[in-house]
């Protein structure tokens, strides 16, 4: 039998849901994950995913992936002008964003699926943008999100250094996966080139902040670039370390 995906919309925000292959046997419950921009790494990852939770290589859990409405809004926490000529600016909607996805989307799925609703077993995860408001969610909602997986997120992003060090918060129980390529932003001019290194930054932020190495894992490649391709390899690995499994695939070396 294929992989099912389920496509709704909850209060203006579509969603894609893919459930377990074994959802609806002894009434078991499942983690959640949600992911940013559609669940695309769920999609290019989905045969390998299948095999992964069907030989128990990796936990089976609900993944839902939610379409932003407008990515440079919806993904940021504050706004900034563009950072190339002609792109577009960055709306700051974020705090919207995320209260949409902590209070109307996240409890749609915990009355109408067999979810495990408390925070360790949710989880938030994106790349490039969609990780920097799944970082921004774990400051924001830690009593929300227990799980949280940063895929090339964007610390690039001028002031969210600053934020982590001013803003630390009770993160008992939660877990942070953070991957980077070390060839993301090497050819970029503008703030953009900093990302690998400022990446290295916000992880040593975080351990200044109390976690440690059962809680906090950073991973990189190095001739990983900026794209999906590099996001999507690593989100099996992501899964498994945030939710637990056998061996989920490639993982690179631990970098800190």
């Amino acid at each position: 039998m294929g992989i099912k995906y389920i496509h709704i919309e909850i209060h203006g925000w579509k969603l894609t849901i893919r459930l377990p292959f074994s959802y609806g046997t002894e009434h078991r419950r499942f983690p959640v994950a949600y992911l940013q921009d559609e669940g695309s790494v769920m999609k290019h990852t989905a045969n390998y995913l299948d095999h992964l939770f069907r030989s128990q290589q990796l936990n089976e859990l609900i993944l839902v992936g939610v379409a932003s409405k407008d990515r440079n809004h919806d993904y940021t926490p504050w706004p900034l002008p563009e950072v190339t000529p002609g792109a577009p600016s960055f709306g700051g909607g974020g705090e919207d964003y995320l209260r949409a996805l902590a209070e109307e989307i996240k409890p749609y799925i915990d009355s109408h699926y067999l979810t495990l609703h408390e925070a360790r077993y949710t989880g938030i995860i994106g790349y490039s943008l969609g990780g920097l408001i799944s970082l921004y969610a774990s400051y924001r909602y830690p009593e929300v999100f227990g799980r949280i997986g940063l895929l090339s997120a964007s610390f690039w992003y001028e002031g969210i250094l600053d934020y982590m060090r001013d803003h630390p918060v009770d993160r008992a129980g939660q877990r942070i996966y953070m991957y980077y390529g070390e060839l993301e932003g090497c050819y970029k001019t503008n703030a953009q080139k900093e990302m690998a290194g400022r990446s290295r930054a916000a992880h040593q932020l975080l351990l200044e902040q109390g976690f440690g190495g059962g809680d906090l894992l950073l991973e990189c490649d190095p001739q990983g670039t900026h794209d999906l391709m590099f996001f999507s390899r690593q989100f099996p690995p992501a899964l498994r370390w945030l939710f637990g499994g056998g061996e989920a695939g490639p993982v690179r070396g631990n970098a800190g």
